[in-house]
């Protein structure tokens, strides 16, 4: 993905795809991209920690193909 910043709600999900098991967490997975969301929306747009939990689901997909 490239480096363009990820609104809140896509990042969310994002994170929680790359950190899922994707079979006993699917039964909180609205629950946990709801807190996900409520913790990164809180972080400017241009923040570190959100460019670098974009860089570390980078990592993960990369790492999955």
């Amino acid at each position: 993905m490239d480096n363009e910043r990820m609104n809140s709600s896509k990042l969310s999900e994002r994170i929680f795809d790359c950190l899922s098991d994707g079979y006993d967490d699917e039964e909180f997975r609205e629950e946990n991209i709801n807190d996900l969301y409520n913790e990164v929306s809180q972080l400017d747009g241009k923040s570190t920690l959100r460019a670098v939990l974009s860089a570390l689901c980078d990592r993960i997909e990369e790492m999955e193909e």
